[in-house]
């Protein structure tokens, strides 16, 4: 398997890790408080990629040299966390994720600007083409309060910045590096913002905040090799699987219903993945 076909399966384990942390986190909403959530979230992706650098004797922080790009990455990916916690909380999932699925069209807007990554002909329909199939599989009514739903979109655009970021240090910086670099500063500020409202959490909320890290390290792992293996505006396409794995985890989870509209925005985010796909596997002749 080569790097492109990795960073595919990557995105694909990270998009479902991602679902599967907002669940709990809507599940666990109305007893933990968000700070709190975001504290835990990063602490155990701290914990994990700490061990494995020191287990292979690679620097925690990187070189100075790439300290600006690893700051941006770390402060508007903490930002981003926050927002999407918060908008999760407050308003619909189906409004959330929509808003929230927007960001491969930041990144390839981020990539283009600072990356310099030029934007293929097939980039553009099949990012259009899943933004389709996001709105039709999550029939968003857009009747949650004004608040949520603006954060639900800045959260997609300060994640655009931030993983843009990890492809700047892609080849020159560590995946775990990246990692630890943002789990630390975000550990430390949710920290630092959690004290005022801190709240013992009962067994149930130790589990669930638990979960948060363990799926929240899960999905920043496999996002963040994702993003150093291949091209940002290629990769970034995949993400849209979340809305099928939102999907499927709403209904088995939070008590949604699938519809005819879920499916159908399944089938049209599966086949724009499909097109991006082949078309960069034609472009760079790859072997299946």
């Amino acid at each position: 398997m080569n790097e492109r076909n990795q960073a595919v399966v990557l995105m694909l384990l990270s998009a479902l890790s991602f679902s599967l942390m907002q669940a709990v986190v809507k599940l666990s909403a109305t007893n933990i408080g968000t700070m709190e959530q975001v504290f835990c979230r990063n602490l155990i992706s701290m914990a994990i990629s700490f061990v494995l650098l020191q287990r292979s004797h690679l620097p925690l922080l990187g070189g100075r040299k790439y300290q600006p790009a690893l700051l941006a990455r770390s402060f508007f990916g903490f930002i981003g966390v926050v927002m999407l916690f918060y908008a999760t909380a407050g308003a619909r999932q189906a409004d959330i994720a929509v808003l929230n699925r927007t960001s491969p069209v930041w990144v390839s807007l981020f990539a283009l600007l600072i990356l310099r990554e030029r934007i293929s002909k097939v980039q553009i329909p099949v990012i259009l083409l899943c933004l389709a199939g996001a709105v039709a599989a999550m029939r968003p009514s857009f009747d949650s309060n004004t608040l949520p739903l603006v954060l639900a979109l800045l959260t997609a655009v300060s994640s655009g910045l931030a993983y843009t970021m990890i492809a700047f240090c892609r080849g020159q910086v560590n995946p775990m590096t990246v990692i630890f670099h943002f789990s630390l500063f975000s550990t430390i500020a949710a920290g630092l913002l959690m004290i005022p409202s801190f709240v013992v959490p009962t067994p149930r909320d130790l589990m669930m905040l638990i979960l948060i890290g363990i799926f929240g390290a899960g999905g920043q792992i496999g996002l963040t090799y994702a993003y150093q293996k291949a091209p940002v505006a290629e990769v970034s396409i995949y993400d849209y699987s979340g809305i099928i794995f939102s999907a499927i985890l709403g209904y088995v989870l939070l008590d949604e219903s699938l519809s005819l509209s879920t499916i159908v925005g399944a089938a049209l985010i599966t086949a724009g993945g499909l097109w991006s796909y082949c078309a960069n596997r034609k472009q760079a002749g790859a072997d299946w």
